[in-house]
């Protein structure tokens, strides 16, 4: 049998399209390989063609979840794996529970102790451990203009007694590779901001730079609003949303659509029908956004989205939206996989639990940045 050695630039090529969990394996198969894996434009080329997927996180364990939309007369699946949830700081807080993700990082905030990063795929983890007991954590981000990455959180100091350092109950950024923090001005009513973005429906991180959808007292309406970390400010109406008429009662959920611009779900409360909206250009915080309207979803089988618990986080491949809910009542977490008149529904099989959280994020095997593995060693 005759072995045929390929160029090393189309091996490089072929490795940049398969999943995280092939490519760990991968590492023991020579040196070479081993040190591509350690190459940082190798990973950031693997990184920009990386499939959206699910983390689901039970009190005990976590989940990854892939959804294979099949094809030739084969159905859409999911592939649930198991990773390690070795998390600094267990167990988990269900009633504070707050996952974030962003560009492939994911951090999940411990109430009185700091927030801890972890890349599941490389088994990376990080504490960021803060000297001040009473910041809480609402999204992380950094400066896009400049050439290396400065991540950056953004919480709330809250008073909890009368013996609090002036200077607390505000907003604030805490440098993550300074170890300082600095306050922000806010136009909004803080806690009816921070309820906004510490609920269900918690803010996006886009190209460094923080998501959600708020109300604009002003207007009266529901805008897009952001946190800038590029210029430090708040962005009270980043851009109107699409839809002609939004009541109280619809249904909205903010994603990220082909990782540089957003979507838009509004499942209308009248009829239950759910529109998918997305921005026609790469979100820029400077740039006016232009809506399109990607989808109307027909199908009647879809469950009401309103009033729910856990959340609903979603994402599009190819029209095709595949989205993740769970029912407050029976704590029943399903994948929805719709396209057009297609509809897929599949169970999670996660065993009997009635709790659990799910977030969008992009598998990759970028190592966790230097502050946040100091961070690990404090």
């Amino acid at each position: 049998m005759t072995t045929i050695k390929l160029p090393w630039d189309m091996e490089v090529e072929l490795l940049t399209w398969l999943p995280p969990r092939s490519l760990v394996r991968f590492r023991a198969v020579c040196k070479k390989w081993n040190s591509l894996l350690n190459d940082k434009s190798f990973l950031n080329q693997h990184s920009s063609r990386s499939r959206p997927q699910f983390i689901f996180l039970t009190k005990s364990k976590t989940y990854s979840i892939d959804v294979d939309l099949g094809g030739a007369g084969v159905g859409p699946t999911i592939k649930m794996c198991e990773v390690a949830s070795d998390f600094p700081c267990q167990p988990m807080n269900w009633e504070n529970i707050n996952v974030a993700s962003c560009d492939g990082l994911l951090f999940r905030e411990f109430l009185r102790k700091g927030v801890a990063v972890w890349n599941p795929w490389c088994k990376h983890m990080g504490l960021i451990e803060f000297k001040e007991k009473d910041f809480y954590f609402g999204g992380v981000g950094y400066d896009s203009n400049r050439p290396e990455k400065g991540y950056q959180i953004l919480g709330y100091f809250c008073r909890v007694d009368d013996t609090c350092k002036k200077g607390y109950d505000k907003f604030a950024v805490y440098e993550c590779a300074a170890k300082t923090f600095k306050f922000i001005d806010s136009p909004f009513r803080k806690w009816s901001l921070w309820s906004a973005i510490t609920e269900a429906a918690a803010p996006l991180s886009l190209k460094g730079n923080l998501f959600w959808i708020g109300y604009c007292d002003e207007i009266r309406e529901s805008t897009i609003q952001s946190f800038s970390f590029s210029r430090g400010i708040f962005i009270k109406k980043f851009c109107m949303l699409p839809c002609e008429k939004v009541f109280y009662v619809n249904k909205l959920v903010l994603a990220i659509y082909k990782g540089d611009r957003l979507s838009l779900l509004n499942q209308r409360y009248a009829t239950g029908k759910i529109e998918i909206w997305v921005t026609k250009d790469k979100i820029d915080d400077r740039a006016q956004v232009v809506w399109e309207n990607l989808m109307n979803l027909s199908t009647t089988n879809l469950p009401r989205l309103k009033g729910e618990y856990y959340g609903v986080r979603y994402f599009i491949i190819d029209k095709t939206i595949i989205m993740c809910y769970g029912n407050s009542q029976t704590g029943a977490a399903c994948i929805y996989i719709v396209r057009g008149d297609m509809l897929k529904k599949i169970p999670i099989n996660y065993g009997n639990v009635l709790k659990f959280y799910h977030r969008v994020y992009f598998p990759n095997l970028i190592r966790l940045p230097l502050e946040f593995r100091r961070s690990l060693e404090i």
